[in-house]
């Protein structure tokens, strides 16, 4: 834990946070003295993660719900960001490198997972899954895709078992201790036009929008592929299975990776959002065969939209060439009535 690192850090933090958090030291200061506080800063980091006790403001998150799409009064299509102490997201990015390092190092992340990893992204997750898909239609072959969705991932992750898979892992013990204690006693409170709630208690998840929380779910989803026989494909929560259907005992094995699935997320206390959850048929010689995920049949889609990108049945980008075109037409005439205003 270097102090230029600090300083680095600082600058990386204040520049993309222009808002107060709830320790009550706003960005600006931080970024104004960045230099004169590294030291203080990089006393306290060392006596916190040797200790592995996490100062209360660290453990606060102010709620700021972002408007995802649908209609605007139902609260499920708002996604919650928590914003949070900027020096302790300094420290939480120093303990992520570490930990970046670490699961580098030792290729503890499977191949699979192209969420907030090096080298990897949603472009190589799609080309990556959607080459095989192609290649197999171009021989005739029929392929079934499921598409997954988990309920609510990141805020249901539990507590005690993220800890355990962190060590099964082969974290440190420092590193675990520190994580175990920053997920203690946390509180978070709704902010919504300066209008604040009270503070609840956090009791499960890692809160979206700190620092560490996308590499501990990574590491907490790491093992869901284990036995899978079918292609895998994940970009963080976002899982995808792949399978040539030839003949009966691929639909079987297809079938299996579900059961599979299934009793992963009841073992780790996840759950999947079965409405969201669909199969798509790709291939002329496609049977269309049903699939269920606990219990439940899954709905039959002709066209998702995968990591951005619009993907229908026939692997055609028309759908995705014509939404492109029409949102830069609007940003086009948007431009052109912001730069008409400003002449007149």
């Amino acid at each position: 834990m270097q102090p230029n690192r600090i300083t680095r850090r600082t600058h990386i933090y204040t520049e993309c946070n222009t808002t107060g958090s709830p320790d009550g030291i706003h960005p600006r200061v931080l970024r104004e003295l960045c230099v004169e506080i590294c030291k203080p800063l990089f006393l306290m980091f060392q006596d916190s993660f040797i200790s592995g006790i996490v100062p209360e403001d660290w453990r606060k998150a102010d709620v700021v719900p972002i408007f995802k799409k649908g209609l605007k009064f139902v609260p499920g299509n708002y996604r919650p960001v928590s914003l949070t102490s900027v020096a302790g997201k300094v420290f939480e990015g120093l303990l992520r490198d570490n930990i970046q390092e670490f699961i580098g190092r030792y290729n503890v992340i499977g191949k699979n997972q192209h969420g907030f990893m090096k080298h990897r992204s949603c472009q190589t997750n799609l080309i990556t899954f959607y080459e095989e898909v192609s290649r197999s239609i171009d021989q005739g072959v029929a392929v079934d895709v499921i598409y997954l969705d988990f309920a609510k991932a990141f805020d249901t992750v539990p507590h005690k078992r993220l800890l355990f898979k962190l060590r099964k892992n082969g974290l440190d013990e420092n590193t675990c201790s520190w994580i175990e204690n920053w997920l203690k006693d946390r509180v978070q409170r709704v902010v919504i036009n300066g209008t604040f709630s009270r503070w609840t208690p956090v009791v499960s998840g890692v809160p979206q929008g700190c620092v560490i929380g996308p590499i501990l779910f990574n590491l907490f989803i790491n093992d869901l592929e284990i036995g899978i026989e079918s292609h895998v494909s994940v970009f963080a929560d976002d899982t995808k299975l792949g399978k040539v259907i030839q003949c009966e005992q691929d639909v079987t094995s297809l079938q299996r990776d579900l059961d599979r699935l299934g009793d992963w997320a009841l073992k780790w206390q996840m759950k999947f959002n079965l409405d969201k959850c669909k199969v798509m048929h790709f291939g002329v010689k496609n049977t269309q065969v049903i699939y269920t995920l606990n219990g439940t049949e899954l709905g039959k889609s002709k066209q998702e939209k995968d990591l951005g990108i619009i993907i229908d049945f026939k692997l055609s980008n028309n759908v995705q060439c014509q939404t492109a075109a029409a949102k830069a037409s609007k940003v086009s005439a948007l431009k052109g009535e912001f730069t008409h205003g400003m002449k007149t």
